[in-house]
């Protein structure tokens, strides 16, 4: 017998937003008369246990947040820099989840490190600032960002392929300026990657559905967002040529061209082939070397276009980046930063192992094999 259940209707009507489901979209993938729907948001009545099931799966939540007395806040979202027009604009469960795994990292790092550990962290972000404001993309600025960064362009050329480069890339952003970077799968229609720098720790979400080639770029641009101070959802190949409406994206996607090819080492190209070559050096797509071609002069505007139209044409369809073991796709997804901060924490006993197991998404026996 399913029995009839009370539950806090304006929790079932917060979960709908937050997943961001019209009463429709959510009736049909739970497969009820929307009318049903509304009388259960209504109303909180009239529903079974088979049906809160449904509902918690649609809404990625526990069953018993639906019986909770008070209604959580709103899932803060990075500003939208996508530019793009309304009906597209639209974000999908998968990435209004992301959005909501990436927030949920940021509260649980900073309960393991306070404000204090943080702020010492990002020390090197106020020299930053103060040393090169209004010269994001300036040969100083790069030329301190690839010190910090410690990757020098032999070692970066030198890289067996695109994805140890930005492993390499990633790991050194996390350990070397404190910047937490997630990966999750999100349709590559929509995003490319967002940020947060409004709240502490700092971090960075990258689509993993694109190749490494983009990631990278993508790793890049979402950091200028965070020297800038500013927390963005940004979707980089969007933004071809500077615009008033896009001045913002454009000097992101400046910052991140000039860091992974610094303009000393820009050798000129005009055809797509050559442009794969050098690219394919540097470990960066033919897209991202073409800009910097554009940038620094060395191809016209009706050039960049012509070539751009030809990159885009030959580009193969790729399929999302998937690691292999649990562990291994739990690190691939969260960092290392946070994964071994996690076990740090486990093993020092501050946290208990359901709460490491629920933030690493691992059973508990993986982390019994992982202890130090």
């Amino acid at each position: 017998m399913n029995a009839e259940l009370k539950i806090n209707p304006k929790l079932l009507q917060w979960a709908r937003k937050e997943c961001g489901y019209s009463p429709a979209e959510i009736a049909s993938r739970i497969h009820v008369d929307e009318k049903k729907y509304l009388l259960w948001e209504n109303t909180g009545t009239g529903l079974g246990l088979n049906d809160l099931i449904a509902l918690s799966k649609a809404c990625k939540r526990q069953i018993a947040f639906f019986f909770l007395l008070s209604i959580p806040p709103k899932t803060k979202k990075p500003t939208d820099f996508r530019n793009l027009e309304p009906a597209l604009a639209r974000l999908s469960d998968n990435t209004l989840m992301a959005i909501r795994r990436t927030v949920r990292f940021q509260d649980f790092l900073l309960q393991l490190h306070d404000n204090e550990y943080y702020r010492g962290k990002y020390s090197w972000l106020t020299r930053y600032r103060e040393s090169f404001a209004g010269k994001l993309d300036s040969e100083e600025s790069i030329n301190w960002m690839r010190n910090v960064l410690d990757y020098p362009v032999e070692e970066q050329t030198a890289a067996a392929d695109a994805e140890t480069s930005y492993k390499r890339w990633r790991n050194n952003v996390e350990y070397n300026l404190g910047i937490h970077v997630f990966q999750f799968v999100m349709p590559k229609t929509e995003v490319q990657g967002f940020s947060y720098s409004d709240s502490l720790p700092y971090c960075i979400t990258i689509n993993n559905a694109y190749p490494a080639t983009s990631r990278t770029f993508t790793l890049f641009h979402e950091l200028a967002h965070i020297v800038k101070n500013q927390s963005g959802l940004c979707k980089p190949d969007d933004t071809i040529l500077r615009k008033e409406e896009t001045s913002i994206e454009f000097d992101c996607n400046s910052f991140a061209g000039s860091l992974l090819v610094p303009a000393k080492e820009l050798v000129p190209a005009k055809d797509k082939d050559t442009i794969l070559k050098y690219a394919t050096r540097f470990r960066i797509s033919s897209e991202v070397y073409l800009r910097r071609l554009l940038t620094l002069g060395f191809v016209s505007e009706n050039e960049f276009f012509s070539l751009l139209d030809e990159i885009r044409k030959s580009i193969l369809p790729t399929k999302p980046h998937y690691a292999g073991s649990p562990v291994a796709q739990s690190v691939n997804s969260r960092g290392e930063a946070l994964f071994n901060s996690t076990l740090d924490a486990v093993n020092q006993r501050r946290i208990s192992y359901s709460l490491a197991s629920d933030i690493l998404g691992l059973k508990i026996n993986y982390l019994s094999s992982l202890q130090r």
